[in-house]
């Protein structure tokens, strides 16, 4: 059965799906509302177009009361990083969207202009979901796409580099609620971690963008709301909430690029054929025991990736790795084997603080049932490390957590170990002012 992606902290699938679900109930930790239910207090727009209604914040045109071009209610005061929450719904007549870091830019009779990020509000499953630019450089990233943006001079290259989820398999497993359900909302969580954005629908996520223009992408800006020019239209929201990430984080960056190994070392020649790019994937037979590491080290940051076993075998992803190439070297090892995706080993007494009462020996066991997908499909791993913190989630929920880590730089390393594995979409975010050094 799909579950729904939960997304927590600042985030399987079916084979073509991408990993759910994106938000546990813990996640409601450090978010603060936005929205008293009551007015429009911290809000700003037309007044004759926004409005609160049993206590949800409505929008609405019609023939007598057009929209002076798209028009928008903003909240007042910026945000940089953070993850934000929200419920909407939408009339069949016309599309919607959530801004976000945007700038307010009007004048004249439509003083609520706003350019920046857009998440698309509309009734149109497979539409609803992307990310597009108002005003800005408008269309960017589909639904199912991971997109990379990159500048040369002038010149503007928006280069899809992957797929995180498949559209027509969100709409069959319902990533959208229709408006036909009277009583149905959708619930956009959309998160910023520096030039790193990720939006999910009702758990699922729909779209992963990484940009790198430094002319005209945005680290920080306004939340507004969309009305659209045109049709007569209406759209409510309600449950607005954020939690601001005061984390430093810096430009993220693709660990694999999908078509080599490119940044990659096998230290083993035996291990030389185990490891190759397939179809945009990392794919690892299993045999003989090695790891590929990073040629260069990091220290402190998030890691996203996807991972699925072809058949029940051995994995892991091996954090901090220092000292001398050998099976297995000094790290922490964020366990991949099937139905044990969240457990750590501490691999050759790699300084660290886990739960006294899962852990035996080495081995500190997930927090909760295993919430994996079945083999052949896809699941999320997002591992928070971050100075003594280290903090991993599979498929949105938190399965492990260690303190006191020693925070030392040090390689990241992917293991093969019994069986075949395949990785992709791995993105590091880093953290703070380190410039990662290659040895």
């Amino acid at each position: 059965m799909l579950q729904r992606i939960a997304y927590v902290l600042v985030i399987g699938m079916v084979i073509a799906l991408g990993a759910g679900p994106a938000w546990a109930a813990e996640a409601e930790e450090g978010f603060v509302s936005l929205f008293d239910g009551k007015s429009l207090d911290g809000w700003d727009g037309h007044p004759d177009l926004w409005s609160v209604k049993d206590g949800v914040i409505r929008g609405e045109t019609t023939a007598e009361k057009k929209a002076p071009g798209n028009t928008f209610l903003v909240c007042k005061g910026k945000m940089k990083d953070f993850v934000l929450k929200l419920k909407f719904r939408v009339g069949n007549s016309n599309n919607s969207g959530v801004q976000f870091r945007s700038e307010v830019f009007g004048g004249g009779n439509n003083k609520w202009r706003v350019r920046g990020y857009q998440a698309e509000v509309q009734e149109a499953p497979g539409k609803v979901g992307f990310l597009y630019d108002e005003s800005r450089r408008g269309w960017l990233v589909n639904v199912g796409d991971i997109m990379e943006i990159n500048r040369v001079g002038d010149k503007l290259a928006k280069t899809v580099v992957g797929k995180i989820a498949d559209k027509n398999a969100l709409i069959k497993a319902g990533y959208y609620k229709s408006n036909k359900d009277p009583k149905a909302w959708n619930e956009y969580t959309i998160t910023c971690r520096g030039n790193h954005i990720m939006m999910a629908l009702n758990g699922f996520q729909t779209m992963e963008l990484i940009d790198n223009d430094p002319k005209q992408r945005s680290l920080e800006g306004v939340l507004a709301l969309q009305l659209h020019a045109g049709s007569p239209m209406w759209v409510e929201f309600k449950d607005i909430r954020v939690k601001k990430l005061t984390e430093k984080y810096g430009e993220a960056v693709r660990l694999f690029n999908g078509k080599d190994l490119t940044g990659w070392t096998v230290p083993f020649d035996q291990c030389k054929e185990t490891f190759s790019a397939k179809d945009g994937k990392l794919a690892i037979t299993g045999r003989p025991a090695g790891y590929i590491r990073t040629e260069k080290d990091w220290t402190n940051y998030v890691i996203r990736a996807q991972v699925r076993h072809i058949r029940g075998c051995n994995n892991g992803l091996l954090l901090r790795m220092v000292g001398k190439d050998k099976v297995w070297p000094r790290s922490i090892e964020c366990q991949g084997a099937k139905n044990n995706l969240g457990d750590i080993w501490n691999i050759d007494k790699f300084p660290m603080k886990a739960a006294a009462d899962r852990t035996r020996g080495r081995h500190t066991k997930k927090a909760h049932p295993s919430n994996e997908k079945p083999v052949g499909e896809w699941n999320q791993y997002e591992i928070y490390l971050n100075a003594g913190d280290l903090k991993m989630f599979v498929n949105g929920l938190c399965q492990n957590v260690a303190t006191e880590c020693w925070e030392t730089p040090g390689k990241i390393c992917i293991q093969s170990e019994g069986g075949p594995v395949e990785w992709r979409n791995l993105v590091l975010i880093p953290i703070g002012d380190q410039k990662p050094t290659a040895k």
